[in-house]
């Protein structure tokens, strides 16, 4: 029987087979070139992907342990399902518009180029590894708050959607840009 985090499993999978493939023979200069000042590089797109999941990991370890507590806002479902489409419809690879992301989430601006494919692809298998030990919670549909304001809230699951949907985005962004 499929554990109930296999979906999102076997997308972070395909995921780093697709980076594999797509961006494992580059050259370092390419995957520090930038179209503009404002632009971010292939490098950078990853950094960013890796920051953005990494800063659900607190909140995943405090779910875990019992000791995560998310705002008045998530006892009413409908806020909570509210905020989850918005938030996954905004980051769908096939959404067009571009946005500003916030400060915390932003890439790094000195990348390691040398490792940035090794450790997107490291990235992604310990965040799936994170996902298999949320099944539980998972199963129970836990809310949570985005990393980003403690007032937006959906549902682990929706969480989910929106991991693996922005990482999808910005892999077709680096796809644009090589």
């Amino acid at each position: 029987m499929a554990s109930i985090a296999e979906p999102w499993i076997q997308e972070l999978k395909k995921l780093s087979e697709a980076i594999t493939n797509e961006f494992g023979a580059l050259s370092i200069d390419t995957l520090l070139k930038k179209n503009s000042e404002k632009d971010w590089s292939i490098a950078q797109i990853f950094s960013h992907i890796i920051t953005v999941n990494e800063s659900y990991y607190p909140l995943f370890d405090q779910i875990q342990k019992g000791k995560y507590v998310y705002s008045m806002l998530g006892n009413f479902g409908f806020i909570r399902k509210y905020f989850g489409r918005i938030i996954l419809k905004s980051v769908q690879p096939s959404n067009p518009k571009k946005q500003k992301t916030l400060p915390l989430w932003q890439p790094k601006e000195n990348v390691d180029a040398t490792s940035i494919i090794p450790d997107i692809k490291n990235h992604l298998n310990s965040l799936a590894s994170k996902i298999e030990d949320l099944q539980p919670l998972i199963k129970r549909n836990v809310t949570v708050a985005s990393p980003a304001n403690e007032r937006i809230v959906y549902d682990l699951q929706t969480a989910l959607d929106i991991i693996v949907a922005h990482a999808w985005r910005h892999f077709e962004q680096a796809k644009k840009l090589k």
